[in-house]
């Protein structure tokens, strides 16, 4: 028990002693870790983003004349039976709604409605993916094949064709798996540049300590004692810093993404939960910055 008060009290009297240095330190980890945690939130709002857009992509299975209601019933069943789709996702389309859809994705150029009949469009199954980039399920569970044209055309009996979008789904999940990684990349820099700077700190702290290093080395501290006062002094900046950028992060969400929500009705934006599911990550990075650091920011005077 008195170890452990002399190394909390330890710890309190070189923070107060080097302010400047632990305003540093605390401001390096701040800053560092808003930057890990607002790239983490900004993954998080490219993938609703993302998910806002597919969500509104369905695989149309267009059905020939002779397709009979068993027909359709059982193609239902298999498709909803797929892991990318599931229950409630296949929804029947007749001629007329079809024919109301043609009309609305049409509506700038009337010539086209005008001269194709209702009668021309095909019934069709509309399917709502759980999973975008799983589409090829689709297609495998019709026996579909491209043809010369690019045309999905199957072996399944009542299956005229499938459009299963899939340039737009491939550009999609590119897009999405390029910015993840970018992001990712972004988020080990800031936490490698976290280490470094919060490691100078420290080792700005113990050179300007180094006179009292230097007396409990003669008097037999071992270099555990020494270490660990400035281990909980480096985790406490690092705390410190990571509370910071946590309230940086939730005054960021009330008073700049909540003012867009009201503007920017139709885009998906972070909720209070995304913010909440970062704070374990900052903490956790925090803990990680400080342990590294205050390894490599003690080790040359340790060793001599």
């Amino acid at each position: 028990m008195r170890r452990v008060e002399f190394y909390f009290r330890e710890t309190a009297s070189g923070i107060r002693r080097n302010g400047t240095v632990a305003f540093g330190a605390v401001s390096t980890a701040f800053i560092a870790l808003f930057l890990f945690g607002l790239a983490l939130l900004i993954r998080r709002e490219i993938s609703l983003v993302i998910e806002g857009i597919t969500g509104n992509v369905q695989v149309a299975v267009y059905l020939s004349d002779t397709a009979h209601t068993d027909t359709i019933t059982q193609l239902q069943t298999t498709l909803e039976n797929l892991p990318a789709v599931g229950p409630g996702n296949v929804f029947y389309e007749d001629q007329e709604a079809t024919c109301a859809r043609a009309k609305e994705v049409f509506a700038a150029n009337p010539t086209i409605i005008e001269n194709v009949p209702c009668s021309a469009y095909p019934t069709s199954l509309r399917v709502t993916l759980n999973d975008t980039s799983q589409y090829e399920q689709i297609t495998a569970a019709l026996a579909c094949e491209p043809d010369a044209t690019g045309k999905m055309t199957c072996a399944e009996p009542g299956v005229l064709e499938v459009r299963d979008f899939r340039d737009v789904l491939d550009r999609l999940s590119a897009i999405t798996t390029a910015l993840s990684v970018g992001l990712f990349a972004l988020a080990v820099i800031m936490l490698v540049s976290a280490v470094v700077l919060v490691a100078n700190t420290l080792r700005m702290g113990m050179f300007a300590r180094r006179k009292e290093i230097s007396i409990m080395r003669l008097v037999g501290a071992t270099n555990w004692r020494i270490r660990v006062p400035f281990l909980i002094e480096g985790g406490v900046e690092a705390l410190v810093g990571a509370g910071l950028a946590i309230m940086a992060l939730f005054l960021g969400k009330v008073f700049l993404v909540d003012q867009l929500a009201g503007k920017l009705v139709w885009l998906p934006l972070v909720r209070n939960s995304d913010v909440l599911a970062v704070l374990p990550w900052i903490i956790i990075a925090a803990i990680f910055v400080a342990a590294i650091a205050g390894t490599v920011g003690m080790r040359r005077f340790l060793d001599v």
